[in-house]
């Protein structure tokens, strides 16, 4: 996945060394992306042409629950943050809020479900449908790991952005290794969330750059959160592997 020039955000242009530090920070990033995706059993399947329908259906249907109330951890993070009159706070709840709006205003969730029909599922599939073991256990993993301390608004900014770039690369191996494998519709959703997150890492990313840049050893501690973001959503595709064979074997 290529590092494309780093853009203005919200309206505000990058200072000259921010802007080189997010280059450096992006290529990182992506770095850890693809490690954790190459080591992730799903994402080997996929890799490898084994991830059939019914799992791909079964993944992004469960998946749903968690995209539909993702708010809540952006939420967790603006009532994490401090003062406005600290740019980089005020820059993270802008982007924050932003990203809520924009998810909510261009309707998304309906681009999903759009999503889930090219994948072959049914409004009676969705509608019917319940959330997992794996998809609950994720939905409450960032709140677990940033809901109690009052001091680690940066971890969990920089562990938000973790899981949006994860995003991008991982729509990027969908589209590759099943959706054009397949000839199937090259979904909105996919196409538009493999660029998207990209965007919305960076305006998560930026506020730690803007306040740690300066402090390598800051920003390594912050660098471990955001392989962790990375990492636990790699872990959960899986969980739902997992729980989809154990579903499978049982019937």
């Amino acid at each position: 996945m290529p590092v494309r020039p780093v853009p203005e955000v919200r309206g505000q242009p990058w200072a000259p060394e921010i802007e080189a530090h997010a280059k450096l920070i992006t290529a990182q990033t992506i770095s850890c992306c693809s490690e954790a995706l190459d080591r992730g059993q799903f994402f080997q399947l996929l890799r490898d042409g084994a991830v059939d329908a019914p799992l791909m259906r079964y993944t992004f249907l469960q998946y749903r629950f968690w995209r539909d109330q993702f708010h809540k951890w952006f939420a967790l993070c603006i009532l994490k943050s401090g003062s406005c009159d600290e740019a980089d706070q005020k820059s993270a709840v802008m982007a924050l809020a932003h990203h809520i709006f924009a998810d909510l205003r261009d309707n998304h969730e309906i681009m999903y479900v759009h999503y889930l029909h090219d994948l072959g599922l049914t409004d009676h599939d969705i509608g019917t449908s319940r959330p997992g073991p794996a998809t609950l256990s994720y939905a409450r993993s960032f709140l677990d790991d940033f809901g109690y301390g009052t001091e680690n608004f940066h971890e969990a900014i920089a562990a938000l952005s973790g899981r949006e770039l994860c995003v991008a690369v991982r729509n990027g191996r969908i589209l590759r290794h099943y959706t054009r494998a397949r000839g199937l519709p090259q979904s909105e959703w996919l196409v538009l969330h493999e660029e998207l997150e990209e965007e919305h890492y960076r305006d998560a990313i930026r506020p730690v750059l803007m306040r740690y840049s300066k402090e390598p050893e800051r920003m390594d501690a912050l660098m471990m959160s955001v392989r962790r973001g990375i990492e636990r959503h790699v872990q959960y595709f899986d969980d739902m592997l997992q729980e989809y064979r154990a579903a499978d074997s049982s019937r």
